[in-house]
């Protein structure tokens, strides 16, 4: 049988065949599947915090039959195959609230969840060929990344995830992973992306400027990871750490509300759920707080090395993706303090900056 895969899906089963989602690499079983949701464990208890699966239409479903063995396609070529184990559904209001914390439909991440195909086939997976997408230019796969980390002698190297254009709060958490290891990897998220997100190529644009200009050339590494979004706040944050592992990092920062989005998490939240598993996660967790601009001490800094923060204060600049979408957008005057000038000046070179 064929089931003809969405960009997301096939983005999804490349990501298994590479290796990026390891110790998981088959789309879940209803087993296996439930396992993750309920114990942010595998059934054999390795840690993974987020169900990695196949969905499919009720019309699908019912020419789908266990041990099946199912051709996947991409774009009319022949990407993977899979061994039906089970065909299963869910209560999606349960496991939303499980994987986001919440049932609202203003969460982006519920909202894509309860959107897609009401049923999964999970089992043995093959990943066959890799198709070449618009984004796929900008990635690197986790032997590649390996290959130049060893190359350059690295020995320790921090991971940092990012969904957004960079700004001077990035490049304040960034500085501090370059002081304590060898090699930065940056790494933006670019797959897809709610409405109003930025676009790869905007992305892209502002830190390729960023390193040429401020950074170390030879310690900062810059590719790209192609899945989706989530939005998922402290599941997800711990699912990032995970993969920026598989890419041979051995540090990663995890800032305030990572992943997050709205006002759906805590801003810290991902500390304290990263802390419960640090121990045998494998990769050890740079807890950073903040960062804002406090006018006092004309700096960007954080509530550890700042007492004049307070929220609403006319002292601090809160600095978030949304400020730097209002400067771009004409909405809000630039300000070199929160996001660099030259590197505002490349973003804005890129055609289409936000997701339609």
């Amino acid at each position: 049988m064929r089931i003809n895969l969405r960009v997301d899906q096939y983005l999804e089963l490349e990501k298994l065949g590479l290796g990026v989602f390891e110790p998981v690499n088959n789309f879940m079983n209803k087993e296996e599947f439930f396992s993750v949701i309920k114990r942010n464990k595998t059934i054999k208890g390795e840690i993974f915090p987020l169900p990695i699966f196949l969905d499919v239409s009720n019309k699908i479903k019912d020419n789908i039959k266990i041990n099946a063995k199912l051709n996947l396609y991409f774009k009319n070529k022949r990407v993977g195959q899979l061994k039906a184990e089970s065909i299963f559904t869910c209560n999606k209001k349960i496991v939303c609230k499980k994987i986001f914390g919440t049932n609202s439909n203003n969460h982006p991440g519920v909202k894509r969840f309860k959107n897609i195909g009401s049923f999964f086939v999970g089992g043995k997976t093959k990943f066959l060929n890799r198709v070449h997408t618009n984004i796929s230019k900008f990635e690197l796969t986790p032997s590649q990344a390996k290959k130049i980390f060893s190359k350059n002698k690295f020995k320790t190297i921090v991971g940092f995830q990012t969904r957004n254009v960079p700004h001077r709060a990035h490049e304040y958490l960034q500085r501090i992973g370059l002081e304590n290891a060898d090699c930065l990897f940056v790494q933006p998220l670019i797959g897809e992306k709610k409405i109003g997100d930025y676009t790869p190529q905007a992305i892209m644009m502002g830190y390729r400027a960023l390193i040429r200009k401020f950074y170390p050339k030879k310690r900062v590494i810059l590719g790209t990871l192609s899945t989706y979004m989530r939005y998922a706040g402290p599941k997800e944050a711990l699912f990032h750490a995970i993969i920026r592992k598989n890419y041979g990092c051995t540090h990663f920062i995890v800032g305030r509300d990572h992943a997050g989005v709205g006002d759906f998490y805590k801003k810290y939240a991902a500390h304290n759920l990263l802390k419960k598993y640090e121990k045998t996660l494998g990769i050890k967790i740079m807890y950073l707080k903040g960062p804002y601009y406090c006018k006092i001490c004309e700096a960007i800094v954080t509530e550890n090395t700042c007492k004049h923060y307070s929220k609403g204060s006319k002292q601090i600049i809160e600095i978030n993706g949304k400020d730097i979408r209002k400067i771009l957008l004409g909405g809000k005057k630039p300000n070199n303090k929160i996001i660099r000038n030259y590197v505002l000046n490349s973003i804005r070179k890129c055609k289409n900056l936000f997701i339609k």
